[in-house]
Order: structure tokens, then C-alpha cells, then sequence
């Protein structure tokens, strides 16, 4: 059972992943132009730490407040998808060190950036099927029914990149669309809706 200071708690991570989500999309098409910029990547990075911080813990208390020890796999999704997104969190702010000095020599922010990237990929697979999943499962009941549709969109738009990515089959110009919808209108309104189920149990 979730208790009161719990789904505040989680209501406001939620919230803040999603409005952190929608920031930091906008930030990097403002900041589309080649090369590193110290202040736009700085701003980017405190952004996307922000963001990710409220989804870890929204993922952390989501588990009690969907009582997901009626859905084992779902379950020991979060804990992975909570794992997962915590290695991306505390490396948002990885090139912004690095470019003031205190980060290794070996690398520039650009390089440190694209390897973070690569490693962490797989993180956004499994966070969308977690998504999916619950979206699936509590779309009209904890959660709000157009929360669910929109974590359904998000979710398996994410998962059929991934497939576009892996077969080798897309374009630049396909992906891009794609990605937008499901980080842009889809995964935001899932969060968005997850804090209204949060707020249900205040």
C-alpha cells in the first residue's frame, strides 16, 4: 500500500519527468547546430538529470502504487528499468565535466556523450515496454484512460524503432517522426496521467 507522503511524492517526479521530457527535446533542437556548446550542454544536462531523477522515482513508487506483486514480470521490469535509467541519470552531467576540466583527458564531451549514448541504449527499450505493459494493464483503472492510450502509443512507437534500428530497414527521415511522437505527445501525457493515478492515492 502506498502511503500518502509516497504518492506526493510521486506525483511531483512524475510531473517533473514529463515537463523535463518536453524541455529537453525543445533545448536540443534550439541547440542543433555542430559541435559542443559548454552552456547549451550544461543547460541540457541539468535538464535531462532533472527529468530522469523524477522518472526513477516515479518508477520506484509506481511498484506500490500499481501493487505489481500481482504481476511478477512487470515487476522485475521496473527494477530493471529503475536501474537503467539511474546509469543514465548520473551520466547526464558526464561531458559537462568533462569539457570544465574535473572529467578525463582521454575524451572530449562530444566523445564521452556518444558513449554514454551507445551504452545505454538498450535502457530505451526495456522502459518503453515497461510503459507499454502497464499502460496495457491499468489503462481505466489506476490509471487514466487516455494516460494508458497515450503510454500504448509511446511505448510501442519506441519498441518499433528499435526493430526499424536493428533490421536496418529506416531512414533518418522515418525515425525522426517516430521518436518525436513517442517523446513528445506520448511519453509526456503517460506521465502526466501517471500523476493524476499518484494524486488518487494523496
Amino acid at each position: 500500500m502506498i502511503t500518502s507522503a509516497e504518492a506526493r511524492l510521486g506525483r511531483n517526479m512524475a510531473i517533473l519527468a514529463a515537463s523535463g521530457s518536453i524541455i529537453g527535446i525543445a533545448i536540443n533542437f534550439l541547440n542543433s547546430s555542430e559541435g559542443w556548446d559548454p552552456l547549451w550542454g550544461l543547460i541540457s544536462g541539468i535538464i535531462d538529470f532533472a527529468s530522469n531523477l523524477g522518472l526513477v522515482v516515479m518508477l520506484i513508487y509506481a511498484i506500490k502504487l500499481f501493487n505489481l506483486e500481482d504481476k511478477p514480470f512487470i515487476k522485475a521490469l521496473s527494477y530493471i528499468s529503475i536501474i537503467a535509467m539511474t546509469s543514465v541519470m548520473v551520466s547526464d552531467l558526464a561531458p559537462s565535466i568533462t569539457s570544465s576540466g574535473l572529467g578525463t583527458e582521454r575524451f572530449g564531451p562530444e566523445e564521452i556523450s556518444a558513449i554514454a549514448d551507445s551504452v545505454q541504449s538498450g535502457t530505451w527499450i526495456v522502459v518503453p515496454l515497461w510503459v507499454l505493459l502497464v499502460s496495457m494493464s491499468y489503462r481505466g483503472d489506476i490509471l487514466p484512460s487516455w494516460g494508458g492510450w497515450a503510454g500504448m502509443l509511446a511505448g510501442a512507437l519506441m519498441l518499433l524503432l528499435h526493430v526499424i534500428v536493428l533490421s536496418g530497414i529506416g531512414s533518418i527521415e522515418i525515425l525522426w517522426p517516430i521518436w518525436l511522437v513517442a517523446g513528445v505527445i506520448g511519453f509526456p501525457l503517460f506521465a502526466f496521467a501517471m500523476s493524476r493515478a499518484f494524486a488518487n492515492k494523496i
